[in-house]
């Protein structure tokens, strides 16, 4: 009986060294491979964000031709992202330099004018602390966009890696029904009907969360850009090219492009300024909040903006934007899975609830 026992011990054991090691492998490879990983990242978004109007379009070709609606779609989607990288890649760059450049001397003409703002900021330790920080803050502003510009220059930079993310995205977007077809083929029968039931609500979370994120971004950039523009801002591209992307992280996202908006715009054009590109910015949010955001995913499943907005956090420090944007349908689609789980664990009070 002891031998046994011991046998059982040792085979545990031994088990779950396999999986630390295999956990470690895992890990290391994906180091290894972090590049690579991000194009699949970047092919497996734009195949989600692709799957919707592939679908529409295929059921309204002749015979339902898949093959031909994805590369129609995903051509389409190629002359699009380049028409738009050809009109405003060179603005972003080249506004993005001139703000890094002249930001000190717009800092130090600001410390010097007469306004309650400069009066308080040069009567505390802030002008030492920015003097001391300086490279750091420059970092900062320069990271701020040129991450995303970073992230999709190394892809599009290359021809190889274009390629492959182009590949990936059109064989994902058309293999997909197949892969559907394999993977249900050997789930268990009777849990398939409620497998396939939650990976629909998952798939259509995803998929919903995405595309209005995306475009709830688009609307803010373009509506910054116009107020910019009015406001008579030189760096009002830039600033909305930030605003947009940063305007894709949950919670403290759209805070965080206001704050460095209103910053930039205060030293640059002075307090009055900045007074209207607050209020412009609460005005915004206040209408994103309560009006575009409730349009847009009305149809989709509702994420939990304190899960969205760790699940980005996490991301973030793990691997940047692109991690923050990962990490969102991953933590939706973990969302739901917990949900369902107390929802079958707990009927009764599921049942009692006064929300559904």
């Amino acid at each position: 009986m002891q031998n046994n026992i011991n046998d059982i011990s040792n085979r545990t054991i031994i088990r779950i060294l396999a999986i630390v090691l295999a956990f470690v492998g895992f890990i290391y490879l994906a180091i290894i491979l972090r590049e690579q990983l991000i194009w699949l990242g970047v092919s497996f978004f734009f195949a989600l964000a692709l799957e919707p109007p592939v679908n529409w379009l295929s059921k309204r070709l002749p015979r339902g031709s898949r093959g031909l609606a994805v590369f129609v779609v995903v051509a389409s989607s190629i002359l699009l992202i380049a028409l738009t990288i050809y009109l405003i890649g060179p603005p972003i760059v080249r506004q993005f330099k001139e703000l890094v450049v002249n930001l000190p001397d717009y800092y130090k003409e600001f410390l010097n004018s007469n306004n309650p703002i400069s009066n308080y900021v040069r009567s505390s330790n802030v002008p030492s602390t920015l003097s001391l920080n300086s490279e750091k803050i420059t970092n900062f502003f320069t990271s701020t966009g040129g991450g995303v510009v970073k992230v999709f220059g190394s892809i599009f930079s290359s021809l190889f890696a274009f390629i492959t993310v182009i590949v990936f995205t059109f064989f994902m977007v058309l293999e997909w029904p197949r892969m559907h077809e394999i993977f249900w083929r050997y789930q268990n029968h009777q849990k398939r009907d409620h497998r396939k039931l939650l990976y629909a609500k998952m798939q259509k979370t995803v998929t919903g969360y995405v595309g209005g994120n995306l475009f709830t971004s688009l609307i803010a950039g373009v509506a910054t850009l116009i107020f910019l523009i009015i406001l008579g801002n030189p760096y009002a591209v830039a600033l909305a090219f930030m605003v947009a992307i940063l305007d894709l992280i949950p919670m403290f996202g759209a805070l965080l492009a206001s704050v460095i908006a209103i910053a930039v715009v205060l030293v640059y054009g002075g307090v009055t300024p900045a007074i209207v590109t607050a209020i412009f910015f609460i005005v915004y949010q206040q209408i994103e909040n309560n009006i575009l955001q409730p349009i847009v995913f009305s149809k989709t499943v509702k994420i939990s903006p304190l899960v969205a907005g760790v699940a980005a956090l996490i991301g973030a420090s793990l691997a940047g934007l692109v991690g923050a944007l990962v990490a969102i349908p991953v933590a939706a689609s973990l969302q739901i899975l917990a949900v369902d789980y107390l929802e079958r664990r707990y009927p009764d009070k599921h049942k009692k609830s006064p929300q559904r």
